[in-house]
């Protein structure tokens, strides 16, 4: 008798879990409006939408509607026989009466999960959907992500993007994570000059990671020519290969020396090419704008602000994510920071370059003073810190050093290797103390390229700074 109790008690366990099981199964779920504002390709779209556990879904024709006559346009097929949703990708949609039109006027409500099969050119797919009022509405990132369209949040201004200009990436790097893991890097000219893009290859990154270097500043002065483009291209994809972050940094001179329209059109030109060409490689490279502001627009202020805003506005065209990073003028002075206007465009995605000691200390310039690593010397380095902490905590936009360089080496060279190592000390621990990632200036002082060999004499400077054990 009591197996019989017990065999029975237990059936009914087993019913009352199935029954709670399925009753949690076909619970409906709550969906609240979204009234963020929604941009495709940077206008504003009135769409509908809603927030359904912290995601944003919405109606597939809508988006079929708004992305039609783009790259990424597609088709949507309703087939009531079979129940089946059919999405054509590379096909023009046909709109039916409805797109854009919100018939439901609660602000919340209960949802149930889509039952219809998906199908994406032919193939089954699963995607999360829901029914709103007789429509389907699928998570935004999703559909992105199968259709290769691109998406973004903009949390600081509340704002939903989507991009039919480049493809879907979970790969977003914010810019203070980018700070992290920037690191200690060294200004390169593989692309900048004739020797560098002569005896540029692939032994010098994995020496470059090897010792410890974890991002290069690739300097570029000429054209985007299809022959630099495909030098460039090698560079960058060596790097991505070998956990080098590449960054591409423009010299821009006859816009410095000559800020006029012209010059302002082929920066926006050369930059264009470069955004376009680079759109879908990894978020781990970024674009460095202008390389140190100097000569006559050194002196304009106002229109070094003008021309980052035309520049990044043209960049966000294709890259909305892509970490961007502008500079002061005056050789990119931090003392200058303050002046820089962040571009409408930033989309959350910026950073503010500066350097010091770019071309060294010296024993004379009271700018730049160092001698034996006096207080008041000491100073003048922890004050051009100070005054970037201060910028980027009070703009909540990071910043790095772009260029720095232990010795004088431009000017004749009057530091001996130890009192560049303790230069390059005292830099490096108040930069990495102050959490700010700095490039040296610059490989061909460390490196032979033409022998994939470190140079003697400046090994023990190279590893004061980068902590390697190079011999």
């Amino acid at each position: 008798m009591k197996k019989k109790i017990m065999t029975l008690v237990f059936i009914i366990a087993i019913m009352s879990f199935v029954l709670s099981v399925t009753a949690f199964a076909t619970e409906s779920i709550k969906a609240t409006k979204t009234y963020s504002t929604i941009l495709v390709d940077g206008v504003n779209k009135n769409l509908d939408a809603y927030n359904i556990n912290g995601n944003n879904y919405f109606k597939l024709r809508d988006i079929a509607y708004v992305l039609n006559n783009t790259d990424k346009q597609f088709e949507v097929k309703w087939d009531n026989k079979n129940q089946r949703i059919s999405i054509i990708t590379e096909q023009p949609y046909t709109p039916i009466e409805g797109e854009r039109i919100s018939r439901n006027k609660l602000e919340a409500q209960n949802v149930v999960s889509t039952t219809s099969e998906i199908y994406l050119d032919g193939q089954k797919i699963l995607l999360s959907s829901y029914n709103i009022d007789g429509n389907n509405y699928f998570k935004l990132r999703d559909l992105g992500e199968k259709i290769n369209f691109g998406v973004l949040w903009n949390n600081t201004i509340q704002t939903v993007q989507i991009y039919s200009t480049c493809g879907y990436s979970e790969e977003i790097i914010e810019p203070w994570d980018y700070v992290k893991i920037l690191g200690k890097g060294i200004d390169v000219d593989w692309s900048k000059t004739n020797n560098g893009r002569k005896y540029y290859n692939k032994q010098t990154v994995k020496d470059f990671k090897e010792a410890g270097i974890s991002h290069v500043r690739i300097r570029i002065a000429n054209e985007a020519t299809d022959e630099l483009l495909q030098g460039l291209d090698k560079q960058i994809s060596d790097c991505l290969e070998n956990g080098i972050i590449p960054i591409i940094a423009y010299q821009g001179d006859k816009l410095k020396n000559k800020p006029n329209e012209k010059n302002i059109k082929e920066v926006i030109e050369w930059w264009s090419i470069v955004a376009k060409r680079y759109k879908d490689y990894s978020h781990l490279l970024s674009f460095d704008l202008l390389i140190e502001v100097t000569d006559d627009l050194n002196k304009q202020p106002q229109k070094l602000n003008e021309i980052y805003e035309r520049l990044v506005t043209e960049i966000r065209k294709t890259n909305p994510s892509r970490i961007i990073i502008i500079s002061p003028r005056l050789r990119s002075d931090a003392q200058y920071l303050k002046e820089l206007k962040i571009p409408t465009r930033h989309n959350g995605y910026m950073m503010a370059e500066w350097h010091f000691y770019a071309s060294g200390p010296s024993k004379t310039n009271e700018r730049k003073l160092w001698t034996i690593g006096t207080n008041e010397e000491k100073r003048l380095i922890n004050d051009k810190i100070n005054e970037a902490l201060l910028w980027q905590k009070q703009m909540g936009i990071p910043t790095w050093v772009g260029a720095w360089m232990p010795g004088n080496y431009n000017d004749g060279n009057d530091y001996s290797i130890e009192e560049q190592i303790v230069f390059a000390k005292y830099m490096t621990t108040q930069l990495s103390q102050a959490g700010i990632p700095f490039a040296v200036n610059s490989d061909t002082k460390y490196y032979d390229r033409k022998s994939n060999k470190w140079i003697k004499e400046m090994i023990p400077v190279f590893n004061s700074i980068f902590k390697s054990k190079l011999t």
